[in-house]
């Protein structure tokens, strides 16, 4: 059976920050460095791709936050590869999860912004209010084709 396990939790704070500011930085590990995420009993040589979104962190069914995004970051310090795209109005991160590295991935390319409340207030059937839903997770899937 595979396993998609986080192996360094992040911190339980982060700043997210909006377009208009400077990016925060990477999201950090508690004890330093960055988070990080492994698969396990996956024994193919094909990598895959680890995919990464800001959901919500409420009780209710797990989905998207419709106030936060992940956002790529890059530069000298970034040792991870990433690519943004958006798979059904949800910013994803993708990330390689390579057999030569363990499927093992170090999460330093991803921040998080926060969406202007003008800009959400205007998207159809969005109920929630922005000032109060403040609490995100880091949500990670991987897709394993079956033979």
């Amino acid at each position: 059976p595979y396993e998609l396990r986080i192996e360094v939790q992040p911190k339980s704070h982060h700043r997210a920050h909006y377009e208009t500011e400077g990016s925060r930085g990477a999201v950090k590990a508690s004890a330093g460095g960055h988070p990080v995420v492994q698969l396990h009993g996956y024994l193919e040589s094909e990598p895959l791709t680890l995919q990464l979104f800001i959901g919500t962190a409420d009780d209710r069914l797990l989905r998207p936050h419709a106030f936060y995004q992940v956002h790529r970051i890059t530069g000298k310090t970034v040792s991870t590869t990433s690519h943004e795209t958006i798979l059904s109005n949800t910013k994803v991160l993708e990330i390689p999860l390579l057999p030569e590295n363990n499927m093992k991935a170090i999460i330093d390319c991803a921040g998080i912004l926060k969406l202007r409340n003008s800009d959400i207030e205007l998207r159809k059937g969005e109920t929630d209010i922005g000032r109060k839903n403040t609490r995100v997770r880091l949500v990670f899937r991987v897709h394993i084709p079956q033979p």
